[in-house]
């Protein structure tokens, strides 16, 4: 019979065997297992569209721009899924495509699922803001090495991401200066954050509870989302209208067309100048006019 450190070492080469699609360099969150580990956990999959399902080790893939061309900014991706798969082709690889070409650096964040038919909602958010605040901690303390900006870090997500990516805006920390591992002094605040067809279970009113010191936000979202499953707009204008209130940057940019898939990068959309996809662009040109912060 295996003991838990022979599960963890054995569910460490199932990780590194089945990488995700298009990763540069994955690197495990954790150099021993990870707080929360779960033991027998099912093993990890990945399917032939790039979707990941059953992780349980938590990782993040570099996508570094050219030297000549880097910017130093970098945004860690949280792909979606319902929090019971990755859609990591369409969500990460393809945001990859699209941002080193602008000198922008994408980190992909392949962060813990929820087993099948185990776990709460509440559960596994909680789970998942453990994945998000050491993944921004990661590449704080390993911003010189990747010749990036240690304060032009961010977060993005689509739907069940955005949720995280969310969840982190709300509920971030300076970092624990008594910590004997480096990589937990580091603040998880990111200095900016994404949502992308932002989904809480088809919820209209935002869970979250930002504080004034939250950092700049840019929601993408389309109007007709929620009307045949996916995220209704309510909630994404609800938090909107949260973080005016307190003083936050914010911008919501609205499309009539997209539905739940509104912010995927999809080379094809991209090419034929599909609407959606020029979040970028719009992103990139609010927040490099806003005030320092």
């Amino acid at each position: 019979m295996m003991n838990s450190g022979m599960r963890f070492l054995l569910s460490l080469c199932c990780v590194w065997q089945i990488t995700a699609p298009g990763a540069e360099t994955p690197l495990h969150l954790w150099e021993s297992k990870p707080p929360k580990f779960l033991e027998n956990a099912p093993p990890e999959t990945v399917n032939t569209k790039g979707s990941i399902r059953n992780v349980s080790v938590p990782a993040i893939s570099l996508f570094l721009p050219d030297t000549n061309l880097s910017t130093g900014m970098a945004i860690i991706v949280c792909a979606g899924g319902g929090y019971g798969a990755l859609d990591w082709t369409t969500h990460v690889v393809y945001a990859a495509q699209v941002f080193n070409r602008k000198g922008v650096a994408v980190i992909g964040l392949k962060y813990r699922l929820r087993p099948p038919n185990a776990g709460t909602n509440a559960q596994i958010q909680a789970l998942t803001l453990l994945d998000a605040k050491r993944a921004l901690r990661t590449v704080r303390h390993s911003a010189a090495e990747w010749h990036l900006d240690p304060h032009q870090i961010g977060i993005a997500g689509y739907s069940a991401g955005a949720n995280l990516a969310m969840n982190l805006t709300a509920n971030f920390d300076t970092g624990d200066q008594r910590s004997p591992d480096p990589i937990e002094r580091e603040s998880s605040r990111p200095d900016f954050a994404i949502g992308l067809a932002t989904w809480h279970w088809r919820d209209k009113i935002s869970p979250f509870h930002f504080s004034k010191d939250a950092p700049p936000v840019f929601l993408v979202h389309a109007t007709n989302d929620g009307i045949q499953g996916g995220a209704p707009i309510e909630m994404p204008r609800a938090i909107k209208a949260d973080l005016e209130k307190l003083g936050v940057p914010v911008r919501m940019a609205e499309f009539a067309v997209g539905a739940h898939g509104v912010g995927n990068l999809i080379p094809q959309r991209v090419a034929h100048n599909f609407p959606p996809a020029k979040w970028p662009e719009l992103f990139l040109e609010w927040y490099q006019k806003l005030p320092p912060r």
